[in-house]
């Protein structure tokens, strides 16, 4: 049935409930007009027609039914069916679409995995849920450092999470600290070759190939002292460029190979060889070989192109890069000097003091490792009367002994699973 109304309607989703004492419900705003229970009105987002079959006033747990909301009241109805936070319905007829809300971006991110096995699935539904309600809310299943990852605002906001997750989800929970995305890169040219052969009867594997590998950056020069016949730029998925050069002549290696080796190179860039973070900046140049009549093949060049990039990485100077955060933290004039000291113990460099109405904006590049737990020692620090942002930055090389000391865990756990 259509609206009963004296002017347009126009409503606002700004939050969605999903608890099993309250149900699904969608609370929104009316800017204008009066809606009636059972009127139907059209997401402008998604363009699906909704039925507001019931109307309700919240206080608090208690659910209050009312025949009608107007203009500038608050109200909730039966979760929709595809609508969501953010949107705006209206009337059909001319389009509406109100300025969306712009959440604040997260502050904390923490590692979450369940305590009982088989319960992965379970955890996946409630964090969705969670989003679904909670818009400053983010998760995702990282297959860098594979882990679950829970983004929110604050330790406070973190503690309120795990207690819904625990006491109205059923669900047993851990938290730890989250791993570091660190990538690796090189500093230095390398050449390397590598022959691959097996022969187990009938038909065997067969390739060989030699590569060059130099650092890359924006603007640099074709590979001096080779023939350059061709050339691939990569802009990679985690950051940074794969630029990959057929260099061969006189066809020692057929070009139908040159797809493998790329994908055996790009196989190890994903696996990198100091500590299994993914690699990049490299330019790879594949400039002789040989090959089998009988017995090449694609699998061939691409395990021959994989362990030649290896070797040529462990001999280019390779080097481990962490990521840095732009760390802007507001607090009053009296704290400046704790904030400062307080970041430059994590290693942080302060590259400027503003005023930001009555407080002082500090800002700081600080390692992403340093920032754990940074919320809690703030508020302590504070009193509670310091908030910061956190924003990325850029990649940058660890310190020697942290890169020592990753690299010689990464051994050893690989000899572990050998």
């Amino acid at each position: 049935m259509p609206c009963d109304v004296k002017g347009p309607v126009c409503i606002f989703i700004f939050k969605t409930i999903i608890e099993p004492h309250i149900g699904e419900l969608s609370l929104f705003k009316v800017y204008s007009g009066t809606i009636k229970s059972g009127c139907e009105l059209v997401n402008e987002n998604t363009g699906v027609t909704e039925k507001f079959n019931q109307l309700f006033l919240l206080e608090g747990h208690n659910r209050v039914p009312v025949q009608e909301l107007v203009a500038g009241d608050i109200g909730a109805t039966i979760k929709l069916r595809s609508t969501h936070v953010n949107n705006t319905l209206h009337d059909k007829g001319p389009n509406i679409e109100l300025v969306p809300i712009e959440f604040p971006h997260p502050n904390v991110t923490i590692a979450i995995s369940v305590v009982n096995k088989g319960d992965e699935e379970k955890l996946s539904q409630v964090l969705h849920t969670l989003q679904e309600e909670d818009a400053t809310v983010r998760f995702e299943v990282s297959p860098e450092i594979k882990q679950t990852l829970l983004h929110c605002q604050g330790e406070l906001h973190l503690k309120v999470l795990q207690w819904k997750i625990e006491h109205i989800h059923k669900l047993d929970v851990k938290f730890e600290k989250p791993k570091i995305p660190y990538r690796e890169t090189i500093s230095r040219k390398a050449e390397s070759n590598y022959r691959h052969k097996k022969q187990s009867g009938g038909a065997g594997q067969f390739a060989e190939v030699y590569m060059r590998i130099e650092p890359w950056y924006e603007g640099m020069p074709n590979p001096e002292g080779l023939n350059l016949r061709s050339k691939e730029e990569i802009e990679l998925e985690w950051g940074g460029r794969l630029v990959f050069c057929n260099c061969i002549v006189g066809g020692a290696i057929d070009t139908r190979f040159l797809p493998s080796i790329m994908k055996g190179v790009m196989e190890k860039m994903q696996n990198g060889p100091l500590t299994g973070s993914y690699v990049r900046d490299v330019r790879v140049s594949v400039y002789d070989g040989k090959m089998h009549d009988v017995d090449s093949n694609d699998i061939s060049f691409k395990i021959a192109g994989l362990q030649a990039f290896r070797q040529a990485f462990m001999e280019a100077e390779p080097q481990l890069l962490e990521p840095i955060y732009t760390v802007e933290v507001l607090c009053s004039d009296e704290m400046v000097g704790a904030v400062m000291g307080d970041l430059q113990t994590r290693m942080g460099v302060v590259e400027g003091m503003e005023a930001e109405g009555h407080f002082e904006k500090i800002t700081a590049k600080v390692p992403l490792s340093q920032m754990h737990q940074y919320s809690s020692s703030l508020r302590s620090l504070s009193g509670g009367r310091a908030r910061f942002s956190m924003y990325f930055d850029s990649y940058s090389p660890v310190a020697y002994k942290v890169e020592r000391k990753l690299t010689e865990a990464h051994n050893k756990h690989e000899v572990l699973q050998a």
